[in-house]
């Protein structure tokens, strides 16, 4: 935990994404490098009845942090996958877990 998922982004960005992200926001969401997941998710955008590319769409599935932690993570995030890609537009979206609802080896947090 954190979980990200990577939509309309490449496997092998994701992959360097999993390299990088992790030690720089470890610190900024006061976890270790090792708690990082990364999926790349494969999706077909659609748009007015014809598949259609899609911008960046990250989603941080996360426990609770204050909003200047998560602007913060969402500034890192852009700014990574911007330079990856060479891209205008990317959008992060943070999906709030709770530790009561989060279960490892049958054990919640």
């Amino acid at each position: 935990m954190p979980h990200i998922r990577m939509r309309a982004i490449k496997t092998e960005v994701v992959s360097q994404m999993s390299f990088e992200l992790p030690k720089i926001l470890a610190a900024e969401m006061s976890t270790s490098e090792d708690n990082f997941t990364f999926e790349a998710v494969a999706t077909q955008f659609f748009n007015m009845g014809k598949a259609d590319a899609s911008y960046p769409f990250i989603e941080v599935l996360w426990f609770a942090r204050s909003q200047e932690v998560q602007n913060r993570c969402a500034e890192i995030i852009t700014t990574k996958v911007k330079e990856a890609m060479k891209c205008d537009d990317v959008v992060v979206v943070f999906q709030v877990l709770e530790k009561t609802a989060y279960y490892e080896n049958g054990k919640h947090f």
